[in-house]
């Protein structure tokens, strides 16, 4: 089911955060039933602390502590175990995260190719090397618009954290996925690279036919095409 051709819709039936029962916030995503439809956009505005994070986390199944249920596709994620995490975390939704968790003693190249090291041990039908050729002259590519190109080959921890947001980035591109999920990916870019990695994420969305989720924290970084959901 998780592995199919069709991106799943991911379903919130009246979820709500346990750390978030006391807060008082708007029925939209939360205290209702609410459905990110397949290949759809969402831009998430919400200010601090009221979720954003909290609903990356569910989607990716990194978060349990909350109420009500989460259906990704037509099942219930309640029902999960760790074989069908893993394998959605693999296939289904590629991630950015607010702490990035990038590997800190690997290179930017190495933490960017991992996920698709990962993706072609579990898969059956194996990357060619000519195609991993391409793959890597995709991301140098990407990299080269970024601005990041000449750093890929330092570690990690060398790197400023507007570099790392850049590194984690392309990783999240640089995989098959049926949704792309990310929290406030642009925090510390410049108005010009947010431009740019905004390009990379529609463009390569566009090309897996995927869904995206992606959290702001104004609606003044709207972008054209995603549909505004206020927490």
């Amino acid at each position: 089911m998780l592995n199919s051709a069709k991106e799943p819709s991911i379903r919130f039936a009246n979820i709500i955060p346990k750390p978030l029962i006391e807060v008082h916030l708007e029925k939209s995503i939360f205290k209702s039933d609410f459905a990110f439809e397949c290949g759809n956009w969402y831009q998430l505005i919400a200010p601090s602390g009221k979720g954003k994070s909290t609903v990356v986390g569910i989607i990716t199944g990194t978060r349990g502590d909350f109420n009500g249920d989460l259906f990704i596709g037509e099942i219930n994620a309640a029902k999960f175990k760790y074989k069908q995490w893993s394998e959605w975390r693999s296939y289904g939704c590629s991630a950015v995260f607010q702490d990035l968790l990038l590997f800190p003693q690997l290179s930017g190249f190495e933490n960017i190719f991992l996920p698709l090291e990962i993706q072609n041990q579990g898969s059956t039908k194996k990357i060619s090397k000519s195609e991993i050729e391409l793959n890597k002259n995709k991301v140098k590519e990407w990299a080269e618009k970024l601005g990041i190109l000449n750093k890929l080959d330092q570690p990690i921890f060398k790197l400023s954290h507007g570099q790392m947001q850049r590194v984690a980035i392309l990783r999240a591109l640089n995989r098959k996925f049926k949704w792309l999920v990310m929290d406030e990916p642009f925090s510390h870019l410049d108005e010009v690279n947010t431009s740019v990695a905004i390009d990379l994420i529609i463009n390569e969305a566009k090309s897996q036919n995927a869904g995206i989720i992606m959290t702001s924290l104004n609606s003044k970084d709207l972008m054209s095409g995603f549909e505004l959901i206020t927490i």
